[in-house]
């Protein structure tokens, strides 16, 4: 079985960099911060070597005010939510406007959903500026109020494993709430201690489970 973890920086993946000769089975990629840079990064590695899953590591922003600082989900969904055409004050997705879809989520992995019953599990909204402003922020509560969590690249991931056909896993560490900037609340350490601790509980159990099949 071979994996791919992806991340957009090297810091969100350094705990596992630190051990990863114990996983024969996995390659690493650091794709740089945002859609482009993650898509662009994607399409070479996956043109020259074919893998069995991905698993997609990194910080996000949450949505959800009753999940801490520092805890872990999993995102299964993941959406373009930038992605369409403004009609006045309406948004219209990329959907609507019939020139493909927004929405992403894993296929099977040999007949199995990988939701992983160690972590919560949520959807997300991928952008190109993440959201610090009241309007900005009721506003795309509105158009997604299901979403968990924030991220930069999550949905360009999972656009490359549907594309693919490649079953893939987001994630998310928890390193702040989605709300004016304010730095002084963030926790981006411990988003990326538990995310990597999350990423290896993650393989063990993958490995469990494969041994299974």
């Amino acid at each position: 079985m071979q994996i791919l973890v992806i991340a957009a920086t090297s810091f969100e993946l350094q705990p596992f960099l630190e051990v990863i000769s114990n996983y024969d089975q996995c390659d690493t990629l650091v794709t740089g911060v945002g859609m482009v840079a993650t898509a662009f990064e994607l399409g070479r590695v996956l043109h020259e070597k074919k893998y069995d899953l991905l698993i997609n590591i990194g910080i996000g922003g949450c949505l959800d005010r009753t999940i801490e600082i520092g805890s872990v989900v999993q995102v299964v969904t993941e959406s373009f939510v930038e992605l369409g055409a403004e009609d006045g004050h309406n948004f219209i997705p990329i959907d609507q406007l019939g020139y493909g879809k927004s929405s992403f989520t894993s296929c099977l992995w040999k007949d199995k959903d990988l939701r992983l019953p160690f972590l919560k599990q949520g959807e997300g909204i991928t952008v190109n500026k993440v959201h610090g402003s009241t309007e900005s922020i009721e506003k795309i509560q509105n158009l997604h109020p299901d979403s968990l969590v924030e991220s930069m690249e999550g949905a360009a991931v999972f656009y490359a494993a549907d594309k693919m056909t490649v079953p893939v896993i987001e994630i998310r560490g928890i390193s702040n709430y989605v709300e004016k900037r304010n730095r002084a609340t963030w926790n981006i350490p411990l988003a990326i201690m538990n995310s990597n601790k999350a990423l290896i509980k993650t393989l063990e159990y993958l490995n469990n489970l494969y041994s299974k099949i």
